[in-house]
């Protein structure tokens, strides 16, 4: 009887520490580092809307972490050093890969885009999918993206030249517009963000340019791109001239100062949210290399010296959903990268640039034109060649080929010092000169 009664203390003992330990067992947590969403208010979206659905649904909690680029890179790079890591997954700039691949960092996320391919819910814009493939790897899984869009008053389509599409639009287009508006009007409608804070510089390297040479870099003092700053002075001829002074489009077209206007999504979506009735959202013009937009993509990854990779890969799955996508373009305006993602948009201001991101990223002639990378200190440098390159040639009327030549050896120095690669849609060659 004695054995009896210890055989059932023994086994009720166990049972209570055996339940104890599966109540203290800890719950999964995955860890999720980031460049993105550094804001206050983003920081306290992605913790308290984003990421709550992912832990509701899986049980999984999600340690989020969200740094500036230096300290990012510095915390990734420092654990792979160490051959040990806590980082799961991350999410960063296109930009940014190439720094995680030269130091061996990153997993190739092929069989991991192959799984999210099987699901059969979601596709990928091409671009996009082509730009995630570095140095023989696939070393991101797109996440979001942000954009530049064309967005105009519905009763200025009225003047869009007769018999052509405006989700097909062409530079010619686009100036027979202005043009067309000016001449019943008297008024130059068409709106540029040229001012101090403004982004034109863009919209001249990451728009014109490839459309009408196929390059930012390479062809900048090409006969194609003689031809570009050609149109261009005749374009500033119909542009508002009040651009000089705009630096976000939103307010110019409340007031109906400006009719078609030119911007980052962001600063766009504030006059399609108030009056959204009133807009339609345009894909950016083609030329005669194509349709080039500017995307600033951001990845998804999973660091080489990951803990929880399968679970990483459980939370890349939940973010680019299509349903996941809309919320975070609610949230903080970066836009789908699947075109599933802009059917599921709800109606307002938000559908209206969704439907337009769809488009352009979607278009059979889009060219997907990325920012500069490799410059390091000197990356501030870039953009103000282009727009000081403009303010010569289209505003101060100076000789083109000129101009082209002093600005081209200023961007053949910048490139040979720094030694920094092409960005699409120029070939990968190292250093970036022009020809």
């Amino acid at each position: 009887m004695r054995s009896l009664r210890l055989a059932s203390l023994l086994g009720v003992t166990m049972l209570v520490f055996g339940a104890g330990a599966a109540l203290s067992a800890p719950a999964q947590e995955v860890v999720f580092t980031s460049n993105q969403f550094t804001p206050v208010t983003e920081q306290e979206w992605a913790r308290n809307t984003l990421l709550p659905k992912f832990t509701e649904e899986t049980g999984i909690r999600v340690q989020f972490t969200t740094e500036n680029e230096g300290p990012y890179v510095d915390r990734l790079l420092a654990e792979i050093k160490a051959g040990k890591g806590t980082i799961d997954v991350t999410g960063t700039l296109h930009g940014i890969f190439p720094v995680f691949i030269a130091s061996n960092a990153i997993a190739d996320m092929t069989p991991v885009q192959q799984r999210l391919d099987a699901r059969r819910d979601r596709t990928f814009f091409p671009d996009l999918l082509k730009v995630s493939k570095m140095e023989g790897i696939q070393a991101f899984v797109p996440w979001m993206q942000a954009t530049y869009l064309i967005a105009a008053r519905k009763d200025a389509l009225k003047y869009f030249p007769a018999g052509r599409d405006p989700m097909r639009m062409t530079y010619d287009d686009l100036l027979q517009w202005g043009e067309s508006i000016k001449k019943a009007t008297g008024q130059r409608r068409i709106g540029f963000p040229a001012g101090p804070r403004g982004l034109y510089g863009r919209f001249l390297h990451g728009y014109v340019y490839p459309s009408f040479t196929g390059s930012q870099v390479k062809r900048f003092k090409s006969a194609e791109a003689v031809e570009m700053w050609r149109y261009l002075r005749h374009l500033w001829g119909v542009t508002h001239p009040s651009s000089f002074t705009y630096e976000f489009m939103a307010q110019p077209l409340l007031l109906g100062e400006v009719w078609v206007a030119w911007d980052h999504i962001a600063r766009i979506l504030p006059a399609l949210q108030e009056r959204p009735n009133d807009f339609v959202v345009l894909p950016s013009p083609a030329g005669p290399k194509g349709r080039s937009f500017l995307s600033v993509i951001v990845g998804l990854g999973i660091p080489k010296t990951a803990d929880n990779p399968d679970l990483g890969e459980r939370l890349i799955e939940y973010l680019t959903r299509p349903s996941t996508q809309v919320i975070t373009a609610q949230g903080v305006a970066f836009f789908p990268v699947s075109p599933e993602a802009a059917k599921a948009a709800p109606t307002g201001g938000l559908k209206v640039v969704a439907d337009g991101v769809s488009a352009q990223a979607g278009a059979p002639d889009g060219r997907t034109a990325l920012l500069p990378v490799g410059l390091g200190a000197r990356t501030g440098e870039f953009v103000p060649l282009y727009v000081d390159t403009f303010r010569r040639v289209a505003i101060q009327g100076e000789d083109i080929q000129k101009v082209l030549a002093d600005q081209g050896a200023k961007l053949d120095e910048l490139y040979r010092a720094t030694n920094a690669p092409c960005a699409p849609p120029d070939p990968p060659q190292r250093p970036c000169v022009p020809d």
